[in-house]
């Protein structure tokens, strides 16, 4: 790999162009650059000047697609100029970038996400753990997978014990099989996660519901589901949320715990339980793997004909997801 090249430009030059098309991405190492580009709410034009050491072109790099903004240099500038390939080299072997990086990623991903914690009420970014979580399932949401992969990794390697490390991992789990943002996923929600220290223990900070549904997910997902189902029973005698995600999970509690009575073998607690969560929750977010995990049972316990129905039913329930062909598989095994 020939690594990046240095680019040095006279005052009044143009790096590139709106719509141009390229995939290089440069960092800026002297002198001044100012992007300008049409703000997405106001239509206007916007101008934003490239910090020391900061990146830039790299959305639209990364994304193969056209430039969102032109990049004109002011008084003499001195760029580094990086391939795809060198910059996911470069910032794969210095993880502390990432962070930098997703922060000043470019001016219209920077615009959109103030626009968005502007319009959910969230103001200014308020910890790096949250901010990175945050830009990791924007990347997803807008399918852009690869970033996203990167995004929640980069998260479990700096918070491996942190308030949304079982969210992240369960996002992850789902975005490297090529499934889509799952709807069912609650919004993701400000939890005050200090960035320092990210060796924190487990429990340390995850009081809160959301907090300790995903420490509940992240033990169901390694294996630990007695004290997976324990932290879920214990969501379902919550009253103190505060917002429709937060009661969207304690609705959510139930359905986990017959996920994780079904685990341990407790077949018929466990269709009681997902029943249960089915009846109350008609229109909720897990329905559809509730009822899954009932044709499961029915097949486990013998009942072919019961399974059949209830995998038909899965099949036939938007969208078309991972159950969905988990389903298929099960019902042509059964019917084979």
């Amino acid at each position: 790999m020939a690594g990046p090249v240095i680019r040095n430009y006279k005052g009044g030059s143009i790096i590139y162009f709106e719509k141009d098309r390229a995939e290089d991405i440069y960092v800026l190492q002297k002198g001044r650059v100012v992007l300008t580009y049409t703000a997405i709410d106001t239509g206007l034009e916007m101008k934003e000047d490239v910090r020391l050491g900061e990146f830039f072109g790299v959305k639209s790099a990364m994304g193969h697609y056209p430039r969102e903004e032109t990049a004109q240099v002011i008084g003499n500038a001195t760029v580094l100029v990086f391939k795809i390939n060198e910059f996911e080299a470069l910032v794969s072997k210095k993880t502390n970038l990432i962070i930098k990086m997703l922060k000043v990623f470019s001016s219209q991903l920077r615009q959109v996400h103030r626009k968005v914690r502007e319009i959910l009420g969230e103001g200014d970014a308020r910890s790096n753990s949250f901010e990175l979580m945050n830009v990791a399932e924007v990347f997803y949401k807008n399918d852009y997978v690869e970033q996203a992969i990167y995004a929640f990794e980069k998260y479990l390697d700096h918070y491996p014990a942190g308030i949304y490390a079982g969210r992240a991992k369960e996002l992850l789990n789902l975005a490297r099989k090529g499934q889509q943002f799952p709807v069912s996923m609650p919004n993701l929600v400000y939890e005050n996660e200090p960035d320092a220290g990210f060796s924190r223990t487990a429990n340390a900070g995850t009081d809160s519901i959301q907090g300790q549904y995903s420490k509940a997910l992240q033990l169901f997902e390694s294996g630990n589901t007695a004290e997976a189902s324990s932290i879920f029973q214990s969501l379902l005698n919550r009253t103190d949320y505060k917002s429709g995600s937060e009661q969207t999970m304690i609705n959510n509690a139930l359905c986990q715990v017959g996920k994780c009575l079904f685990k341990t073998g407790n077949l018929d607690n466990a269709s009681s339980t997902l029943t249960m969560y089915i009846k109350k929750n008609p229109s909720g977010p897990l329905v559809k793997e509730a009822v899954y995990y009932i044709a499961q049972i029915n097949e486990k316990k013998g009942d072919k004909d019961k399974a059949i129905a209830f995998y038909t039913k899965v099949i036939a329930m938007p969208p078309d997801d991972k159950i969905t062909t988990d389903a298929k598989i099960n019902l042509g095994s059964l019917k084979g």
